[in-house]
């Protein structure tokens, strides 16, 4: 029971988290609407100017700003697409020089060479 509360309360938490991280220009809406009169009061620039219409709108539009900015500085998730070619598209002949193309074929007759002395493997008899 407690374990299952404890999860609750998590999720809860982090579904909390980032619905605010998604909806931070309307937290900060909600949070100037509720300190209005404060902002207004003891951080509005046009405070001390008689018949001023402003009500703290100005701190209101700095935070926002702030936030834009803020947006703006974090890199966007993209989803990239590449595209891999597994054929070629040109007519490229697989060219290997004949020294190397014998030094190959001699690698390979001592690997299978390897391997059947040993006696993990058992090739097919014929």
């Amino acid at each position: 029971m407690q374990n299952s509360l404890t999860r609750q309360i998590i999720a809860l938490s982090l579904v909390m988290t980032i619905a605010l991280h998604l909806f931070t220009d309307l937290a900060i809406l909600i949070s100037f609407k509720i300190n209005q009169d404060y902002i207004a009061e003891f951080l509005c620039i046009e405070k001390d100017i008689p018949e001023s219409t402003c009500q703290g709108c100005c701190q209101l539009k700095k935070k926002l700003d702030e936030q834009e900015e803020k947006k703006q500085e974090v890199p966007e998730s993209s989803n990239r697409k590449s595209e891999i070619q597994f054929f070629s598209t040109k007519n490229e002949s697989l060219s290997i020089p004949q020294q190397k193309s014998q030094q190959l074929i001699s690698m390979g007759q001592n690997a299978y060479n390897l391997l059947t002395c040993c006696r993990i493997f058992h090739p097919p008899k014929s």
